[in-house]
């Protein structure tokens, strides 16, 4: 059969999916990395078929670049497609929520919805127009779209293919659309949320009934564990997430044999493209390993080391870049930013994690400036730390640890503590054995067959 993935074309946002994609090349299928054109802001990527063929996929890279209609101003109406305090005001009141559930909610409307929004405005952009009308020529008979990638469902529905969402975040929309679907049963009267109205307009365009499974899916593929899953009523399909990090040389010094314990040190390569400094969070990072008996390999670039100008410690090496899978398998322990793909890397490999994490909430507003947008990030964490260091304690793995209320002292403590007691070693093995119990890509093709075949036009 052919299959095409529907990807914000963005790495953090396609690399998860590769995986999936071999698995179903391997068994012969044919695949497709569909994606509109990128551009060069930090939010996409310019060269996104690069990133694509490096991985030995086929890109159908779609449509002319065009500024994002939000993040670029590149929609006459950007302005409303901007979240705002007061839309979370009144759907936190009209849907109830508790804590746990606001903070689903701003995850949904200020990361998810607005991202959406980019390349869905009210106006049909060209580029995803263009990626319907591949879907239209090329005929694939599933479709796996991103859910911050919705025009995938629509260009799956107009092509008359089989579609569901590939998760690359715990699964916020089906939450809220859910809680929705719930209050309305109950008599409330929930106005139209951010997503639906942000797919209308492409959906009306191909003369289509806007329905849940253009929201949705016709069912989901989660690739996270337990303690990362929302509830949602949607169908799903568990696989296990086989991290792809990326190709490179290993370097020489990599498997040299050292007498002391090697820590890795990755906070992320997205955030760093389009914010600068890192809150101080390396520098008392740096602080904590400097009188350590170990060694530290840190993914750092200029920009993150821009809050410790007197440099790095004699005991650490920093490299811009290395694949985690080279890395992870030659330590004994691993320091992040608490992204999903980067637990996924130290869950696969077994290795203890420490995650970097805050007590604030996560939310992003922006308001209009002369001259662009100026973003009211209140947060100085990961999207998901919070939840991926819940998860790391929860199974005895390695702790979270947070550089705005613990010392320098305090976060070396731990370091040390999840080197020096097995029990860390004991709850990331733990953690391993429960990711190798879920059916990996190789072993859902079937299933992702037999679906397809129940519910393509």
């Amino acid at each position: 059969m052919r299959v095409m993935f529907c990807v914000f074309p963005a790495p953090a946002h396609f690399l998860p999916l590769v995986s999936y994609a071999w698995a179903l090349q391997a068994a012969g299928h044919e695949v497709r990395i569909a994606a509109p054109s990128g551009q060069d802001t930090g939010i996409t990527s310019v060269d996104f078929d690069r990133v694509v063929t490096a991985t030995g996929l086929i890109p159908a890279v779609c449509g002319e670049p065009e500024p994002l209609a939000v993040h670029d101003r590149g929609h006459p109406g950007w302005l409303d497609l901007l979240p705002t305090e007061a839309e979370t005001a009144r759907f936190s009141k009209v849907l109830d929520l508790d804590a746990a559930g606001l903070h689903v909610w701003e995850m949904f409307h200020c990361f998810q919805v607005l991202a959406a929004r980019d390349y869905h405005p009210p106006k049909p952009r060209q580029d995803v127009l263009a990626l319907v009308d591949f879907a239209v020529e090329w005929r694939p008979d599933l479709v796996l779209w991103d859910p911050w990638l919705p025009g995938g469902a629509v260009a799956a529905r107009v092509s008359g293919a089989a579609h569901a969402r590939v998760l690359n975040a715990p699964d916020y929309s089906g939450f809220v659309l859910d809680r929705i679907a719930r209050r309305r049963a109950e008599g409330v009267d929930v106005p139209e949320d951010p997503l639906t109205a942000t797919v209308r307009p492409l959906a009306e365009h191909f003369g289509l009934t806007l329905d849940e499974e253009l929201l949705l899916g016709q069912w989901t593929v989660d690739p996270f564990p337990d303690g990362l899953r929302l509830p949602s009523r949607v169908p799903s399909v568990s696989v296990r997430n086989v991290p792809f990090n990326g190709a490179a040389p290993a370097p020489d010094w990599l498997h040299t044999p050292s007498d002391r314990p090697r820590i890795g040190l990755s906070l992320g390569v997205s955030v760093r493209k389009f914010m600068k400094g890192d809150w101080g969070r390396t520098a008392k990072l740096l602080d904590a390993v400097a009188d350590l008996d170990v060694d530290v390999i840190a993914t750092l670039d200029k920009n993150q080391l821009a809050d410790r100008p007197a440099g790095v410690p004699s005991n650490v090496r920093t490299v811009d870049y290395i694949p985690l899978n080279q890395l992870l398998p030659t330590c004994a322990a691993l320091i992040h930013h608490g992204s999903t793909g980067t637990f996924a890397s130290a869950t696969a490999f077994g290795v203890p994690q420490l995650i970097c994490d805050t007590d604030e909430p996560v939310r992003c507003y922006g308001k209009p400036t002369e001259d662009g947008i100026e973003w009211r990030f209140d947060c100085q964490k990961q999207l998901t730390a919070t939840e991926t260091a819940e998860v790391v304690t929860r199974h005895g793995a390695g702790f979270r640890i947070d550089h705005q209320k613990q010392s320098a002292e305090e976060i070396r403590d731990r370091v040390r503590r999840v080197l020096e007691e097995p029990s860390h070693a004991e709850g990331a093995a733990a953690l391993r054995r429960g990711w190798l119990a879920t059916p990996g890509p190789t072993e859902i093709v079937g299933v992702l067959e037999r679906l397809t075949a129940e519910n393509r036009a």
